[in-house]
């Protein structure tokens, strides 16, 4: 039996741990959902029922964490330790790492967020998604097998006190593995690249990483309209007025790579 015990020593700042085999999947995806709103305010949580189908497998996960400047987010399944790992967890995760999102996901982010479904649209083809699984125990099996699909693992604990109050307990933290920063067009004449002011790079000299695997030397200036971000040395091979996208990886490593836009459609960002 876990206690805690906040502030003064007084029966109503003891809180007892909530039987974690007592709650249904439900009840504790309602905890899961308040606490992650509490503790990443930076993201809007969602109730997100949107298939993703990989190799036959279709799976719908329970909530999902959008960033709010949407530059990435996370595909959350909520589960209990009791549920089989091997033949119930891990085939549902799968899908959402590395399925294909199917048109009900557009459905339901446009309705949920607000955005046109277009944007919607290109939301899920471009910005960078991780998968994580919240269940009501630490467990080291599932630890090991989720981490082998680089999929996280939290857990949740539910706490009360004798007045009926609860606590919640968020054990581990979610991360960010990839960001998308925006989409910049591609100029031949000045051989940079064009990006809105706001975009987030410094000033100066940065590392890039190219889809070709090399890295290379490019200098960002800023002018009253735009940010340009041009390679010291060589000429990029990208084609004219093309769009391309930048993302940032753990560790602060940045990428460029040529980004597909539908004509008509709205970027992300």
């Amino acid at each position: 039996m876990s206690t805690l015990l906040v502030g003064e020593c007084k029966p109503d700042h003891l809180f007892q741990i909530w039987d974690a085999d007592a709650a249904s999947e439900i009840q504790f995806e309602g905890i899961v959902a308040r606490a992650l709103a509490c503790v990443y305010q930076d993201y809007n949580v969602i109730v997100f029922g949107g298939s993703f189908r990989y190799e036959g497998y279709t799976s719908k996960p329970d909530l999902a964490l959008i960033a709010k400047d949407y530059s990435h987010w996370f595909i959350i399944e909520v589960e209990l330790i009791s549920h089989s790992l091997s033949g119930h967890v891990l085939p549902q995760v799968r899908a959402f790492q590395y399925g294909d999102a199917q048109p009900d996901c557009i459905t339901i982010l446009a309705r949920e967020t607000g955005l046109p479904r277009d944007r919607i649209e290109t939301f899920l083809k471009v910005v960078p998604r991780s998968v994580a699984v919240v269940a009501n125990k630490r467990h080291r099996e599932w630890e090991i097998a989720l981490g082998s699909h680089e999929i996280q693992l939290l857990s949740v604990s539910s706490f009360r006190s004798a007045a009926g109050i609860e606590a919640i307990e968020v054990d581990g933290r979610l991360e960010v593995r990839q960001e998308h920063l925006g989409f910049g067009t591609f100029s031949a004449t000045d051989r940079g690249l064009r990006f809105p002011r706001s975009v987030r790079l410094p000033d100066g000299e940065i590392m890039l990483d190219e889809p070709s695997g090399a890295s290379s030397l490019w200098i960002v200036t800023r002018d009253d309209s735009y940010a340009w971000v041009v390679k010291n040395i060589g000429n990029p091979d990208y084609q004219h007025e093309s769009f391309i996208q930048l993302t940032r990886a753990v560790g602060g490593r940045l990428s460029i790579r040529p980004a597909y836009i539908p004509k008509g459609s709205q970027t992300v960002r």
